[in-house]
């Protein structure tokens, strides 16, 4: 399925740079904090800029549930402590919160919100972080991608003899 996807990816009619700039917002997309949102914020920003959205989807959807969701959390949640300094643990007042739930004390859910930022703020930063990047290396490797990929299907096929076949012609 990958593979069928960065096919149609690489068939995309527009310019190779048009195409590895809607695949590198679509990673940027991907990697954003906004869980839940991502689809909606590709096909507008699809939309707003026009972009082809096979290119942004397909990097949109590199965030998936299935396979990647779980370790783009994982990975944005640690870059984040690293940023901000953090333990890469969750303290121990929200472990406690979160053994000995009381769900029908309002304090209880209080408590659990001030401490869900102990995980939220780490996590949106690294997810932040992670955004960047990640877009920022998309960009030059899908645009070398599609040009090599383009420059091969517009060569001339070389007979096993070594010569153009169009000098036969």
């Amino acid at each position: 399925m990958l593979r069928k996807t960065f096919r149609r990816l690489l068939a995309i009619d527009d310019p190779p740079e048009r195409t590895a700039l809607a695949f590198s917002v679509g990673i940027f997309i991907a990697f954003s904090p906004f869980l839940g949102l991502h689809t909606i914020m590709a096909t507008a920003v699809a939309f707003l800029f026009r972009f082809n959205k096979i290119a942004i989807y397909t990097g949109t959807f590199i965030n998936n549930p299935f396979f990647t969701l779980v370790p783009i959390i994982i990975a944005s949640y640690a870059v984040g402590a690293f940023i901000l300094g953090r333990p890469l643990s969750i303290p121990d007042e929200g472990l406690q919160l979160l053994e000995n739930p009381r769900i029908f004390s309002g304090d209880y859910y209080r408590l659990l919100f001030i401490q869900s930022w102990n995980i939220v703020w780490p996590f949106s930063v690294g997810a932040m972080a992670l955004s960047v990047v990640c877009s920022l290396l998309a960009y030059p490797l899908t645009l070398r991608m599609l040009r090599a990929y383009r420059s091969r299907k517009n060569q001339p096929p070389i007979n096993t003899d070594g010569t153009d076949q169009d000098q036969h012609l």
